[in-house]
């Protein structure tokens, strides 16, 4: 059969196929990957985290925006935090487990702060400054120490830093909040998976200046 092959015109061209078959795949497998790593990775994370800390930036409590001096309730921005991370990213509204059919592997961890800047508003949920943490499917937090506005924050891969450090610095000028999260997607192709670590931080801002920090 190879002679015949060789005979004919179509032989080696079949033949260099089969040879570079196995090149052609792992450039289309490169291919897909980096398609994957670029809408999902890049993305759909970094889209669900951004509109995850707006929510979270929007849980404003009734007394203080009614005195024009808006803070948020620490423990509703959590809440809306996870569930928008949640809605975005295929996850279990609850455990943040991804169900079936997300594009994450596992469940993600995060690191959120919600920063007010004082405690004025305190009585109304809204502490100076508040710190979760969610690592290995279980939630902890505490409230650290708030200097004002502005207020720097250092960005690591797995941490939120107050007072600035890490390889990224962010600053909000309004009570806002910071967040950083870590997660694994599916890749469309092979086993193993992409872990995109992706931060992002959103403040209150209001029309024309009407209120102050």
């Amino acid at each position: 059969m190879l002679k015949r092959l060789l005979k004919d015109q179509r032989g080696p061209a079949l033949i260099w196929f089969l040879i570079f078959l196995p090149v052609l795949m792992l450039v289309m497998a490169y291919l897909a990957d980096y398609t994957q790593a670029t809408t999902e990775s890049d993305i759909d994370v970094q889209r669900a985290l951004e509109m995850a800390v707006r929510a979270a930036a929007m849980q404003v409590t009734p007394d203080s925006q009614a005195a024009g001096h808006p803070r948020i309730n620490i423990v509703a921005a959590n809440i809306a935090f996870r569930r928008e991370l949640a809605s975005n990213l295929g996850l279990d509204a609850n455990t943040l487990a991804p169900l079936k059919g997300s594009a994450m592997k596992t469940r993600p961890d995060y690191t959120l702060v919600v920063y007010n800047g004082d405690d004025t508003y305190a009585a109304g949920g809204a502490l100076e400054a508040y710190k979760y943490v969610f690592s290995g499917g279980s939630l902890a937090g505490g409230a650290i120490a708030a200097m004002g506005v502005p207020y720097t924050f250092g960005i690591t891969p797995g941490d939120i830093l107050p007072g600035g450090g890490g390889v990224i610095q962010t600053t909000l000028d309004m009570p806002g909040v910071v967040a950083v999260i870590n997660t694994s997607v599916t890749k469309i192709l092979g086993k193993s998976s992409i872990t995109p670590v992706r931060w992002a931080a959103a403040k209150i801002v209001c029309p024309n200046g009407s209120c102050g920090p």
